[in-house]
């Protein structure tokens, strides 16, 4: 006891360093254990985007959700959700996803949303970044068709809901569906081109 003394005493700067890191860790933690709402991973996300057709909110700012955001997703800057807006409030019985660009808003817009009534808020881990990172589709501009990370735009479903029945809710292919469609567009623009020429 009498050496652990005689360090503080001798290393004060290092000691304080070390209590304020500790804290930091601690109060780090007991939010996290404590706050009400989830965080998933892209898997997790599109299991629940499947399964349950949460109200998909992209907190980012106009133009990185005009660059690009997830099938369907309304897009809701945060000053919106902070000043209780009406009509999301009516949508407060429906599950929640709630991403940004590389998940650094979106974590207080969760809160946020808690705050006013939703019970099952979810977060998209890394944001749209990740969603990204992991191939997953994106729709550009405002009411753009999705496009895959690549950028190329999958097909429009089709009047009788047949391709969306096969695919899933919200019309979600599978990796292999993405590129056997890239190369039957590849293998046609090729015809095309060769005929052109001839």
């Amino acid at each position: 006891m009498e050496q652990l003394l005689t360090f503080i005493a001798n290393h004060p700067i290092l000691v304080g360093a070390f209590a304020v890191v500790l804290a930091a860790l601690i109060a780090t933690e007991f939010a996290r254990l404590t706050r009400r709402w989830k965080e998933l991973d892209t898997p997790q996300a599109i299991l629940l985007i499947n399964r349950r057709d949460p109200l998909i909110i992209d907190v980012s700012n106009s133009t990185d959700y005009a660059n690009g955001h997830i099938l369907n997703a309304e897009h809701m800057p945060p000053s919106r959700i902070e000043s209780g807006n009406s009509q999301l409030l009516k949508k407060s019985d429906r599950p929640v996803l709630v991403y940004c660009k590389n998940g650094q808003v979106s974590p207080q817009m969760a809160t946020r949303l808690v705050k006013l009534g939703f019970e099952d808020v979810n977060l998209l881990k890394g944001g749209l970044s990740q969603w990204i990172s992991d191939q997953q589709p994106v729709s550009r501009g405002k009411s753009g068709k999705a496009k895959n990370s690549a950028g190329k735009r999958s097909p429009a479903k089709g009047k009788s809901g047949k391709d969306s029945a096969r695919r899933g809710k919200q019309g979600k292919k599978s990796r292999a569906d993405h590129q056997a469609e890239s190369r039957v567009a590849e293998a046609g623009e090729n015809r095309e081109a060769e005929t052109r020429k001839e």
